[in-house]
């Protein structure tokens, strides 16, 4: 049996998920209550808790009621979801090219892209990294009537490692099913504003409400995807669906993906089961974080095994390593290599995509567009042995010489 490492670790155990099942079987009733102890893990921030990210963003969209034609300036790589949001409200996007070593917003761009149009800016921090909000802040000293956004779907450090950004409007933190620290979805949302945590709180709160079984169905899912996860269950898994010849990657990806076809908005304006707060309260409460300052460890050390290979956020020391993406100019013949040796490295598995170009020239995004057309992500994560770690890096370093990549 061939041993294949999943392109990425599910961030539960089976006691967790077991626990999760037990929660669809007999729920607490009590929503109210289930928010006010997720309010009150941190008790100087106006908290919103709502399904998914996009959830929240679309229902301050709504509150917010921006005039049709208004410019959302947005960092150059996000997911189709959140741009479909913002489009669907009328609004215009502006994208920003970024530096793919730090994951910064290039600063003369980001000035470039600001008009009198702007009425908000949506700050993607991407694959486990943060990136540095002052560049923003300065940008738009003199313009206090625009809403900066942190999208931080990808960067959540625990409870502990949230840091208040006092100039920021709403941070939001996903809980999704490949997230750090999943609770197999929902999403926190910080606000400064009572006011408008009120807004938009009651436009959550008459959203139709997921039902437990639906909860549980997806609960259901995950067990066997975890059981799936094991290295040997997964390498096997593939041997079946190649002598089958199913193309297992989308098997994989449709399974996980939230939304799928032209439902985006009927599938995020709902509320989460009950269940699934539970779920949320009690995995924001338990959960030992250390397992993220280790797979920052662990991606560091093999940041520092590979050798000519371009590493996004390589210069960002806030870099948790959430996914750990390479560029290749021939991505394809090195994931081939790659998956032979027991690496699962996929260049489809994530949704991120640079956003199209607008009508403003001064927008290229030169590097996004660069980097993500040779993106690979590579299976890096604390469970996996030093041994196995040094032979992945091995291969990528080895095929570099041989001018793969």
């Amino acid at each position: 049996m061939i041993r294949v490492y999943p392109r990425k670790k599910l961030d539960y155990s089976f006691a967790n998920i077991l626990s999760a099942l037990t929660m669809t079987i007999v729920p607490r009733l009590d929503k109210s209550k289930i928010i006010n102890e997720i309010e009150n893990l941190w008790p100087m921030e106006n908290v919103i808790a709502g399904l998914s990210v996009r959830t929240i963003f679309d229902s301050l969209l709504t509150t917010k009621n921006f005039e049709k034609g208004s410019e959302v300036i947005m960092t150059g790589i996000t997911i189709p979801d959140m741009v479909k949001i913002v489009e669907s409200h009328g609004l215009k996007i502006v994208p920003i090219d970024l530096d793919m070593e730090t994951l910064q917003l290039k600063k003369e761009a980001l000035n470039k892209a600001i008009s009198k149009k702007t009425v908000m800016i949506v700050v993607a921090h991407l694959f486990g990294s943060r990136m540095e909000m002052g560049p923003v802040y300065e940008a738009l000293d003199k313009r206090s009537d625009v809403m900066i956004i942190e999208d931080c779907a990808q960067a959540y450090n625990g409870i502990n490692g949230y840091t208040k950004q006092s100039k920021t409007d709403i941070s939001m933190f996903s809980f999704g099913s490949i997230k750090s620290i999943t609770a197999l979805g929902g999403a926190i949302g910080f606000t400064m504003d009572k006011e408008l945590k009120k807004e938009i709180i009651n436009k959550l709160s008459k959203y139709p409400k997921i039902k437990n079984a639906e909860f549980r169905k997806k609960v259901l899912k995950y067990i066997a995807l975890k059981i799936l996860s094991n290295p040997f269950i997964y390498g096997f898994f593939i041997l079946i669906c190649r002598f089958l010849r199913i193309d297992y990657d989308k098997i994989i990806i449709s399974t996980v993906r939230m939304v799928q076809g032209d439902s985006l908005l009927e599938a995020i304006r709902r509320e989460p089961a009950t269940s699934q707060l539970r779920y949320l309260l009690y995995r924001l409460t338990s959960m030992n974080e250390n397992h993220i300052s280790q797979r920052k460890e662990v991606g560091d050390y093999v940041k520092n095994l590979l050798k000519n290979c371009d590493i996004h956020g390589s210069a960002n020391p806030t870099h948790s390593y959430w996914l750990f993406p390479i560029r290749s100019s021939r991505r394809e013949k090195l994931v081939k290599l790659l998956r032979d040796s027991g690496f699962d490295a996929t260049f489809t598995s994530t949704q991120l995509i640079p956003i199209n170009k607008t009508d403003k020239d001064d927008n290229a995004l030169v590097e996004c567009e660069k980097y993500m057309s040779e993106t690979i992500y590579l299976p890096v994560y604390e469970t996996m042995s030093k041994k196995s770690l040094d032979k992945l890096a091995r291969v990528v370093n080895d095929n570099s010489k041989k001018s793969i990549i």
